[in-house]
């Protein structure tokens, strides 16, 4: 380990020495009593830490693999010191020629309605963004590196058009599309009218019957794959689509010189590289081949099946599959405790013998020390849409936080979840501008009445004394997660049944229930940093 990051371990344990006389701390609006100095320790702890590449991970299951029959959805985002909110956006009507605008300057005609959707919002990140639309299609997506030229170069051939589409393409998709095909074949449409402006992006798109990653290159190149009822994808930042069936309309959808243009670019030649392979052509070995990718790849593949038969070595050298077949069926449990890993039990654990926190270690395990949220998305087609999909969301580091599952029928969300600068359904500005133009994070994220503030507090102190702080953690939260599992049947047999009576009961139900979870976790974490915090 290098004198860095033993250094930064050294400084932060100093912090949570000096953080010992922060007692009486008092959680009442923006200011508590010596308020200075757990400001100085967000501040030392924020830019201490080692920082990790921004490395998100997803694994969407198919309803053959899930113990319940459901497809399970599960995306991290690991973009460092970040703030997360939780909005619900209603339907809304547009006014003739309404315009949206991208970033960029590109101008796109909305519509006369927009679906209304729940939006977990990463501000100021242009693409960490989680959204749910009423139909229960949800939208969550990797960055990933490619070969293609820069923007300004694609401008000029005529591949992307005044700037392209990026940032508002999810939220397009997500205003228009009941189906996830249906927002793949809208998304197909933009891209080719267009052109995509980010370099290269896997955005996944899961309703309650179907799962599509559709795999977009800068510019108007891009393969979108059905996920299969079989098996479980895995996908870290760079694509992982493989072979490419052009003349399978069910299960690909194709920009239609996608090939052709690989091969005029000379990045694929049939003669030498036999079959097309859509990663291998179109990825950069410095994305496809990086031990920051591949060690969590491979890592997702072992814990789904025990003997998977690639090696470490394999997956370094770019070989690993678009999905596996997992050895069990899986449940919402099963994937928590996956996104919780840190390379235990194989060679690639580290932070056991350093004796320190596994977010410390500079080998990017699947929960690191970017990681800010994860969501798993539980769609389940033979309920009504309100109650089929679930949120199950942990704010911060999954190992040091709780999952509380998110209705998507409800119709209220807590104010403690949404502690930003503006209410997002109150502001006269666009929603680019909302996004990007408030206030820098440092300045306004110190309100400890805010979700996202306290559970990120709580991670960076649970760090400083890891096996310590861990232990006590878990406890506290295991219990709570253990009884949220065991209540789900029993809460949503009472919604189904209000749901016959009269559908309004249900959401209410199911509103109560699901802020009164997400209120209690807040709680029992802001009790978990005043203990630390009297030690």
């Amino acid at each position: 380990m290098s004198s860095k990051y033993i250094s930064n371990c050294v400084a932060l344990a100093n912090i949570q020495r000096d953080a010992t006389n922060l007692k009486n701390v008092v959680f009442k609006g923006k200011i508590m009593k010596e308020s200075y100095k757990l400001i100085l320790i967000i501040f030392l702890i924020s830019y201490l830490t080692p920082k990790e590449l921004k490395s998100c991970t997803v694994m969407i299951a198919g309803k053959n693999t899930t113990k319940d029959g459901s497809i399970l959805f599960a995306k991290s985002e690991d973009d460092q010191e970040q703030l997360d909110y939780y909005w619900h956006i209603p339907r809304k009507k547009h006014e003739p020629n309404s315009i949206i605008w991208e970033t960029g300057g590109l101008a796109i005609s909305q519509v006369e309605e927009t679906y209304s959707y729940f939006w977990d919002e990463s501000p100021k990140m242009f693409f960490s963004n989680v959204i749910i639309n009423e139909w229960g299609v949800a939208f969550g997506s990797n960055g990933c590196g490619s070969k293609e030229d820069p923007v300004d170069e694609l401008e000029k051939r005529g591949d992307i058009v005044k700037g392209g589409i990026g940032f508002r393409l999810r939220f397009i998709l997500a205003e228009r599309c009941k189906t996830s095909r249906e927002a793949v074949l809208l998304a197909s449409q933009l891209i080719n009218k267009y052109g995509y402006n980010g370099s290269g992006r896997s955005l996944n798109i899961v309703d309650p019957n179907e799962a599509w990653q559709l795999q977009m290159v800068c510019g108007k190149h891009f393969v979108a794959r059905r996920v299969q009822d079989e098996e479980v994808v895995i996908t870290t930042n760079t694509f992982s689509v493989r072979e490419v069936d052009m003349n399978d309309s069910i299960n690909f959808i194709c920009s239609p010189d996608l090939i052709d243009y690989a091969i005029q670019r000379g990045w694929y030649n049939p003669e030498i590289n036999g079959e097309f392979d859509f990663a291998k052509a179109y990825a950069p070995d410095d994305f496809h081949k990086a031990d920051w990718n591949t060690h969590r790849l491979w890592m997702l593949a072992k814990l789904l099946q025990k003997d998977f038969p690639l090696s470490i070595e394999d997956a370094k050298e770019g070989k690993m599959p678009v999905s596996v077949i997992p050895d069990n069926k899986l449940s919402v449990q099963d994937m928590i405790n996956i996104y919780r890993n840190h390379y235990e039990n194989t060679d690639l654990c580290k932070y056991l013998e350093e004796k320190i926190s596994p977010h410390y270690i500079d080998n990017n395990p699947i929960c690191n020390d970017g990681t800010h949220k994860v969501n798993i998305i539980q769609q389940r087609n033979w309920l009504p849409l309100d109650i089929g999909t679930v949120n199950w969301r942990a704010l911060s580091h999954p190992c040091q936080s709780v999952f509380v599952p998110w209705y998507l029928g409800i119709n209220n969300i807590p104010k403690t979840y949404q502690m930003a600068y503006e209410d997002v359904n109150k502001t006269d500005k666009n929603l680019p501008m909302f996004h990007f133009m408030g206030p820098d994070w440092q300045i306004w994220d110190m309100d400890l009445t805010s979700a996202s503030c306290v559970f990120r507090l709580l991670n960076s102190i649970g760090d400083s004394r890891y096996f310590k702080n861990q232990k006590i953690i878990r406890e506290t939260f295991d219990e709570m997660e253990i009884k949220l599992f065991q209540k789900q049947p029993e809460i949503e047999k009472e919604a189904i049944k209000l749901y016959k009576k009269d559908k309004r009961e249900s959401i209410s139900f199911l509103t109560h229930y699901t802020n009164n979870q997400a209120m209690i976790a807040f709680d029992k974490a802001k009790k978990l940093i005043i203990s630390f915090m009297k030690e």
